[in-house]
């Protein structure tokens, strides 16, 4: 009798143990691997209104991946317009349920491919001269990456470009502090030199146009030790410093 007490007890612990586990989301994986992004995104979306399940990063991470996936291929275009969007939306709110950062980690790839794509909206953006539409840009983009710093610095060009001198100044703050804090960086990906290298350039543009070239000059100095071999950046360079 004794022995089928402890039975019982070790098979109710078991139970208890195995519901107090995460799920491992398999399904949601195997709706990514079979390309099945409607019911990949749908499924994650039960997850994430589940109070069980809302806390955990992967359904927001599988969420995005199907909205990334459906962003690119014109037959979702009508059921879900948004999709660009609700890719960064939900990928930056993963970002903020991984405590340990160990999804970061895991996806490593995927937050590198969405964080290009959005880099590359933002050069378009650039060339175009579209500040009102690519402030919001790079706000999207410190969604995926809060921890970017060349960002902050096309931020405060932006804003300075549509005369909010007084948001730019705060931004400024932020992107010289986080410059100023940068010890190595030899774990940055291409990506994160190409977000630096234009937040820079449009930063020292703004103030070459304002006539306030020394400006210009001392962001150009301090970065350039990362850009020695880049042409398109040395050739900013010349023409800002040396012209």
């Amino acid at each position: 009798m004794k022995n089928l007490f402890f039975l019982f007890l070790f098979t109710i612990g078991c139970a208890f143990q195995a519901s107090a586990q995460p799920p491992l989301y398999d399904d949601l994986l195997i709706y990514y691997a079979d390309g099945d992004y409607e019911k990949l995104v749908s499924k994650a979306e039960k997850y994430i209104g589940n109070d069980k399940t809302k806390k955990d990063a992967l359904p927001y991470l599988y969420a995005s991946k199907g909205y990334f996936e459906m962003s690119k291929d014109d037959i979702f275009i009508d059921d879900y317009p948004k999709a660009y969007n609700q890719a960064i939306g939900m990928a930056g709110k993963a970002l903020k349920k991984d405590k340990d950062g160990s999804m970061y980690a895991e996806h490593m790839n995927y937050y590198t491919e969405i964080k290009s794509s959005v880099v590359e909206e933002i050069q378009n953006m650039v060339d175009q001269e579209d500040y009102s539409r690519l402030r919001g840009t790079v706000m999207k983009l410190q969604r995926l990456d809060p921890k970017d710093v060349g960002s902050y610095f096309l931020l405060a060009a932006c804003q300075y470009q549509i005369k909010d001198k007084g948001s730019a100044k705060l931004t400024v703050k932020e992107a010289q502090a986080r410059l100023d804090a940068i010890e190595s960086v030899e774990d940055w990906r291409e990506v994160d030199f190409d977000m630096m290298r234009i937040g820079v350039m449009e930063y020292a543009r703004y103030f070459v146009k304002m006539r306030q070239k020394e400006k210009a000059d001392e962001i150009m100095n301090k970065v350039k030790q990362w850009y020695e071999d880049d042409e398109t950046f040395m050739e900013e360079y010349d023409e800002i410093v040396n012209g």
